[in-house]
């Protein structure tokens, strides 16, 4: 059957409105959860000199446009996000849905948690995380091993932290992170290994649990800063623990769309959304524009069960 492969859906999927001044010049970036038989989409809309915030869309499994806001849900009114709202991803968590994204301040980026329960009234949380350049944030969409997991990206590596409830993760001991951070190694989940994640990885969409284990889909940048996608399983109960894991990306930039852009050659997982055994995997291409990529689980998981570690 070859090596599994994502198939890309309808090409793009939405991209920049030039009516709209703030999403007149990018809409990338997707991060999206399902709702009944469709999609909540949050994506990153850039104005002007690269001032970003973020936008709502509600698609259907096939990538068509249901509906669009025309203002912006998540907007830069705090210190740390002056310059741009970046980047979301989305988690349900109990009953309500997290949003993290990066917020950057033009020097900085540091992580920013917001909440919803309707996709229509948004509370920012604030800060959440270390106090340093952080990236690629996301609480798993449920407890591991009856704790709270927390992965982010402090470059070039993918880092896990743990804690006891909600209540720690949002207001750890004063200590944590600075203990945290002296002892980054023992944190990392995923270095990069191959030659098409030698630069840095990041993960992609929050984790998907499955009886395999926990699916992380990630991204990998080479060392001329292409950027592909590619997938782990991690242990159910110890998500430290790398069960398996694809030595090649399952989606790279092949398309215009995800060559040529604001960035060039850049495919950037970030949302995923699941219909029985389909995969839907949206991202963003070029840093410019949303595309839709999908697969089988089932082919997935058999995929990464030869690579088995």
């Amino acid at each position: 059957m070859g090596l599994f492969q994502l198939e890309r859906v309808n090409g793009v999927i939405l991209g920049p409105r030039e009516e709209n001044a703030w999403e007149s010049r990018a809409a990338f970036n997707p991060g999206t959860v399902r709702g009944y038989q469709d999609v909540h989409m949050l994506y990153r809309a850039v104005e002007g000199d690269n001032y970003s915030t973020i936008g709502y869309a509600r698609v259907n499994r096939h990538g068509e446009v249901l509906e669009r806001h025309d203002q912006p849900v998540i907007s830069r009114t705090l210190p740390q996000e002056s310059r741009g709202c970046e980047d979301p991803r989305i988690v349900p968590f109990q009953d309500r849905y997290f949003v993290f994204y990066s917020g950057f301040d033009g020097e900085e980026v540091r992580i920013i948690m917001a909440e919803t329960n309707d996709f229509r009234h948004y509370h920012k949380i604030g800060q959440v995380g270390p106090d340093t350049w952080d990236k690629d944030a996301m609480l798993f969409p449920g407890p591991v091993d009856g704790k709270v997991a927390f992965m982010h990206r402090i470059e070039p590596n993918i880092q896990i932290a743990l804690f006891e409830d909600l209540d720690h993760f949002l207001q750890p001991e004063p200590e944590y992170w600075e203990r945290h951070l002296a002892n980054l190694d023992d944190h990392t989940v995923l270095y990069g290994e191959q030659f098409w994640e030698a630069e840095k990885i990041g993960a992609g969409p929050p984790p998907f649990l499955t009886d395999a284990g926990w699916v992380l889909i990630y991204h990998g940048v080479d060392k001329q800063l292409t950027y592909r996608a590619g997938a782990v399983l991690l242990d159910e109960r110890n998500p430290l623990k790398v069960i398996a894991r694809l030595p090649y990306p399952i989606l790279e930039p092949k398309r215009d769309y995800e060559k040529i852009g604001d960035v060039n050659n850049v495919v950037f997982p970030q949302g995923t959304a699941i219909f029985d055994d389909d995969l839907l995997v949206f991202y963003g291409g070029a840093d410019k524009v949303v595309g839709l990529a999908v697969g089988k689980i089932s082919r997935l998981i058999d995929a990464l069960w030869k690579h088995r570690l």
